[in-house]
């Protein structure tokens, strides 16, 4: 194991998530994983991340659709080039309930209802379709140039004037999701890869492994 890790990319010491698995569950009493700690990892804590969240969700600080796409950021720790790049069929609405959905990767995931009216209304007042052919945009943000959407750049640019760590929130939304939910999951519902999910799942201090003792625990 020791020759396999060394003779590859970083990437492989995501299998140390497998291995602090099979020891729990007593399978593994013999092979141990140092801990990989990335080089550079930014974080913010995750008090900061909840202010953030109610400042976009409640706050005047930003407009809507900045507001919608820095809670996109913040609560499915969402990149912001995919958020540019959302279409608005990857929203969908129960005509019964009204219960919103959306879609980053192989299924939708739902949309809780602090953000839903902030969503909805956004939907309704979309950006930058002034004209007839503007109007039918498959854009969720629309940008100034007919059949574009808004350049991530834009969006990078207002939420960093607001003060917010891009790359921090995303890493410690990331970090929530995966304390309580398997790395192939996450990656499925959030559109990552399960290498990246496995990966952040050890960065972060194993705490899908922490998650799997609470849970196995008489």
């Amino acid at each position: 194991m020791d020759t396999w890790l060394t003779a590859g990319p970083t990437t492989r010491k995501a299998i140390r998530t497998f291995f602090v698995f099979a020891k729990k569950a007593g399978t593994n009493m013999r092979v141990e994983i140092g801990h990989y700690a990335a080089k550079d990892r930014p974080a913010i804590p995750q008090e900061q991340r909840l202010a953030w969240l109610r400042e976009l969700l409640t706050g005047t600080s930003e407009s809507l659709p900045y507001r919608v796409a820095g809670t996109l950021l913040l609560l499915y720790a969402q990149p912001l080039v995919r958020v540019a790049a959302l279409r608005t069929d990857a929203v969908s609405i129960d005509d019964t309930t009204g219960a919103i959905r959306i879609s980053f990767g192989t299924h939708p995931v739902p949309v809780p209802k602090p953000f839903v009216e902030l969503l909805s209304q956004h939907l309704q007042n979309r950006p930058n379709l002034r004209t007839a052919s503007r109007a039918e945009s498959p854009w969720l943000f629309p940008g100034t140039r007919a059949g574009q959407h808004l350049h991530p750049n834009t969006i990078m640019d207002r939420l960093r004037g607001l003060g917010l760590e891009l790359l921090g929130a995303r890493n410690t939304a990331l970090d929530e999701h995966l304390a309580v939910t398997p790395p192939p999951l996450v990656a499925d519902a959030l559109g990552y890869s399960y290498q990246v999910a496995f990966l952040h799942a050890d960065n972060a201090g194993d705490a899908w492994s922490r998650y799997v003792d609470q849970r196995t625990k008489p």
